[in-house]
């Protein structure tokens, strides 16, 4: 049998030395790899967003300390567990389909890319975020690192904007362009459901002599006390406009039927009656106009709004020549 060569001892020490060398160099790696996981580790930990870390099984392998502040759990709790833990139940579904799409390649049009959407804070509540994917590939394994930024502070300031957009700021209830965009929608879906549907416009009879006789102050009482009287009288669900200086104008949807023009002014009446016995100085006087929406004969919001202010300067003209209000 060959035998093999005995090394001299300074072969030995040379290839001792090499060995060294490479134990040396693979402890440097293996030190560098740690510092790199703390480095790393530390950056997920202090980062402003939530990074969390997700594999090809969509089961969580990173959970930082900003993802426990997030979504409400520990890592000891998620560590292991699957992704859909934080994902709104309307929408796992699609999410477990889409999953195996991701990795085997049939679809990437999310990565790179910011995304709005909403987590579940521990089963509780939904979070609305913004989210970016980043999908890595290592020795035939997928990663997915997800960046997660809470924007509820955003989305409530996007809010209070939009209901600044549509809302009267003097009276707090639509403003024209509020009103109009709401009652479209509102009627198009009585129209599905074949609800009666009445549209009243009211105009003051006596906004001048108010403001002339008791200041303009006075009239913008007038116009809030009338806001009110409106939101008094009608059900949350009826849409209240002021769509103009001193006019308004409701939309009142009824599915079961029990509403008509002449009960609705009824109710307006009898409301304005209760409110002109107070001590103010002036009274609120409107004139009315009331119409009823004709499912065989469909019209638009603003045609709806034209008929009961023709209807209403009928009122008007009629109050006028009986005398019954102050005019200007």
């Amino acid at each position: 049998m060959p035998t093999t060569p005995k090394l001299s001892a300074k072969q030995q020490a040379s290839t001792i030395a090499e060995l060294q060398a490479k134990v040396a160099t693979l402890s440097a790696q293996v030190n560098e790899q740690r510092a790199e996981h703390v480095r790393l580790q530390a950056i997920l930990e202090s980062a402003i967003h939530a990074i969390i870390v997700v594999n090809d099984q969509g089961l969580v392998v990173e959970w930082p300390g900003p993802a426990e502040l997030l979504c409400g759990w520990t890592k000891e709790e998620i560590i292991g567990q699957s992704i859909f833990k934080i994902i709104p139940h309307r929408y796992r579904h699609m999410h477990q389909t889409y999953l195996p799409d991701v990795i085997n390649g049939r679809r990437g049009h999310v990565f790179g890319k910011q995304i709005e959407a909403a987590i579940l804070y521990h089963e509780d509540f939904e979070v609305p975020v913004e989210l970016a994917v980043v999908l890595t590939r290592v020795d035939e394994r997928c990663e997915f690192t997800i960046f997660i930024h809470n924007i509820t502070e955003r989305k409530e300031y996007e809010a209070q904007l939009h209901h600044i957009s549509i809302t009267d700021g003097m009276t707090e209830v639509f403003n024209r362009r509020g009103f109009m965009t709401l009652a479209d929608k509102q009627l198009k879906l009585a129209c599905r459901g074949n609800d009666d549907v009445f549209l009243l416009y009211a105009d003051f009879d006596n906004m001048k002599w108010i403001n002339d006789t008791h200041g303009h102050s006075a009239g913008d009482e007038a116009l809030m006390e009338t806001a009110r009287i409106l939101k008094k009288t009608f059900r949350q669900a009826d849409l209240i406009g002021r769509v103009g200086g001193d006019e308004f104008t409701v939309l009142i949807t009824d599915r079961k039927g029990d509403n008509s023009q002449e009960a609705v002014v009824k109710r307006l009446h009898e409301a304005l009656e209760q409110a002109n016995q107070g001590n103010r100085p002036f009274q609120i006087q409107l004139s009315l106009g009331t119409v009823h929406y004709d499912h065989d004969r469909p019209c638009s919001i603003a045609d709806l709004m034209i008929q009961a202010d023709q209807l209403m300067y009928e009122h008007k003209k009629q109050k006028k020549l009986e005398g019954v209000a102050n005019y200007e």
